[in-house]
């Protein structure tokens, strides 16, 4: 992996508000974790580790985007929902039942976007998180199931049993998932 190593004295004033936020976090994170600096004090290039530090987080954010094929924010979603043109409200949202939202590390949630077709939930997603319950296993595991094949499944993954209306399958094969977690 490249490093592109941050020059001395960086203008934060050009910062967008999501990476002030990501910052600060940051340095609140350091200041508990190493209040007077001396495990920071040992590190000999402190722009490498800073460089090391950006990929680990924003290549974890592209490896998930690669794998699950991108996301929508709340906003996009309320626009890809819309009625008669009109996006939903942000409340009816965040009360559906029945699509998988996840919350990112800084705590944004997104919808991943496999799980809607022409505008509207995919058939069967539903019934699939019935079947996985959030305390049985995490949201990002499930969606990480969801496009990836499964041998009950014929090597299908259970988006492709969805999209081609064998919903019965794609919940067969997550009910006997949480057998094998709650085992």
């Amino acid at each position: 992996m490249t490093h592109a190593v941050a020059h001395e004295g960086a203008d934060l004033g050009r910062a967008s508000a999501v990476q002030r936020s990501f910052l600060e976090r940051v340095l609140g994170e350091l200041l508990l974790r190493d209040p007077a600096g001396t495990v920071l004090d040992r590190i000999d290039d402190p722009g490498v580790a800073a460089a090391e530090a950006v990929d680990h987080v924003l290549g974890s954010a592209e490896r998930w985007t690669d794998h699950l094929g991108g996301f929508y924010d709340v906003d996009g979603l309320r626009t890809v929902l819309a009625r008669d043109g009109r996006p939903v409200s942000r409340q009816a949202v965040s009360k559906r039942r029945g699509l998988l939202a996840l919350t990112t590390g800084s705590g944004r949630v997104v919808y991943p976007r496999f799980q809607l077709v022409g505008g509207a939930p995919l058939a069967g997603v539903d019934g699939v998180l019935r079947e996985l319950p959030e305390d049985l296993v995490s949201r990002w595991t499930v969606a990480s199931w969801f496009v990836s094949a499964q041998p009950d499944l014929d090597g299908d993954t259970p988006v492709q049993r969805l999209r081609e209306g064998d919903v019965a399958a794609a919940v067969a094969s997550a009910r006997a998932w949480a057998r094998a977690l709650a085992a």
